[in-house]
C-alpha cells in the first residue's frame, strides 16, 4: 500500500487452473456465508472491533443527522435500517439516543440478538448483488439506511496487472489460500471465473486504472451493484455507507497497488485464505458506489464527519462515509 514497486506472490500459469481454484469472489463468498463459512461459525464481534464497540460517539453523530432527517420528512411512519446489523448494538444505541415514534429494523444473516427490544423488527437473511426484495418491503421505506462496515464483506474479484498492464484474474486454492494467475479479462477463458469481464474491465478503466506492473486491484463492480440494491430499499431519505474506503485520486496515484484484500481472526491480520476460518475484507470505493447511481452521494472522509468529537479511536481513520440521498420517482 505504499509507492514501493508491488511484489506478486502468485505463480504465474499458462496450463489449466487445477480444479480446486476458483476466483476469489467465489472462494471468498463461500469463505464467508456458505456452509461451515466465517459469518455461520463465528461471532463478528469476537474476531474484530468496530467502531460501535468501542463507545457510542459514531451513534451519537448517526443520532443527530436522523433526528435532523425525521424533522424535515413529512412521512409520518420514519424508520432507520440497519444492514449488517451483527449483535444489534448500533440499533440498540440509535434506540436509546433517539425520540419516539421511530420504526427500527436490523437485517443480518444471523438470527435475532436477545438484548434487542420488541419494537425492532428483525430480518434474518444474506444480501448480495441478486438480493431482490431486502426487507420485504422495498421502495416504501421513509427515512435513514445505514451499512456500516458492510460493503467491505461483500466479495469481489482481485487482479494483478501484467507486464503489458492487462489485468488477470486472481486464482486462490480455498484450503491453502495459494494463488496462481488466471486469464486476462480480455481472455474469452476469463468468464470461466469472473462473471463479467467486460463490466470489470469498464469498472478498471473508470475507477482504478492501469498504473504498473503487479499492481493489484479488487474491481468494486459487486459493491457497486449491492449499493444500489441498498437504496432501493427506501422511497425516501438517505442511505449512509460507513467502511474502510480509498479514494480514486489515491488510487489513481498508486497508492494502493499493492492491495487491500484482508484476512483478520482472533483481532489480529491474516494473510487471507478463505477456508472459513477467518474473516475476509477489502476496502471499498465508496467513490465508485456513489456514481453507480442516478443521484451521486458525497463521499468524506470520517474525520470531517466527525470533526469536535474528541477521543475518537485514530484506528478507524481510513474509513470514509458515503452520505447518499434517495427520491425514488
Amino acid at each position: 500500500m505504499t509507492d514501493e514497486s508491488p511484489v506478486s506472490v502468485a505463480t504465474e500459469s499458462h496450463l489449466a487452473p487445477t480444479a480446486r481454484l476458483s476466483a476469489w469472489s467465489s472462494a471468498w463468498s463461500r469463505s464467508q456465508f456458505g456452509e461451515g463459512g466465517f459469518y455461520r461459525t463465528h461471532r463478528a464481534e469476537q474476531e474484530f472491533t468496530t467502531s460501535v464497540h468501542v463507545d457510542r460517539q459514531l451513534a451519537q453523530v448517526l443520532a443527530t443527522r436522523i433526528e435532523g432527517e425525521r424533522q424535515r420528512s413529512s412521512d409520518r411512519d420514519f424508520a432507520v435500517i440497519d444492514i449488517g446489523a451483527g449483535d444489534g448494538t448500533l440499533l440498540r444505541q440509535l434506540h436509546n439516543l433517539l425520540p419516539s415514534g421511530i420504526t427500527y429494523v436490523g437485517v443480518d444473516m444471523r438470527e435475532p440478538p436477545q438484548q434487542l427490544t420488541n419494537d425492532v423488527t428483525w430480518i434474518q437473511r444474506t444480501i448480495d448483488e441478486a438480493t431482490t426484495d431486502i426487507t420485504g418491503r422495498d421502495g416504501e421505506w421513509t427515512g435513514v439506511l445505514i451499512a456500516h462496515e458492510f460493503l467491505d464483506d461483500i466479495p469481489c474479484d482481485v487482479v494483478e496487472l501484467d507486464e503489458s498492464l492487462t489485468p488477470h484474474a486472481v486464482l486462490v486454492d480455498p484450503i491453502t489460500g495459494a494463488e496462481e494467475i488466471g486469464p486476462g479479462l480480455d481472455d474469452p477463458a476469463a468468464s470461466r471465473f469472473i462473471d463479467d469481464p467486460t463490466g470489470s474491465l469498464a469498472w478498471l478503466e473508470r475507477w482504478w486504472p492501469a498504473t504498473r506492473p503487479l499492481a493489484r486491484r479488487e474491481i468494486g463492480l459487486s459493491r457497486d451493484r449491492v449499493w444500489g440494491r441498498l437504496r432501493n430499499v427506501l422511497t425516501r431519505g438517505t442511505a449512509i455507507a460507513i467502511d474502510y474506503s480509498h479514494t480514486e485520486a489515491d488510487r489513481r496515484r498508486g497508492v494502493w497497488d499493492g492491495g487491500t484484500l484482508q484476512g483478520f481472526a482472533h483481532g489480529r491480520p491474516r494473510r487471507p485464505i478463505p477456508d472459513g476460518s477467518m474473516n475476509i475484507t477489502a476496502h471499498v470505493a465508496l467513490d465508485a458506489c456513489a456514481g453507480s447511481t442516478r443521484r451521486a452521494g458525497e463521499s468524506l472522509a470520517q474525520s470531517s464527519v466527525l470533526t469536535g468529537l474528541a477521543g475518537f479511536p485514530g484506528s478507524f481513520g481510513s474509513h470514509r462515509w458515503l452520505i447518499d440521498p434517495v427520491v425514488q420517482r
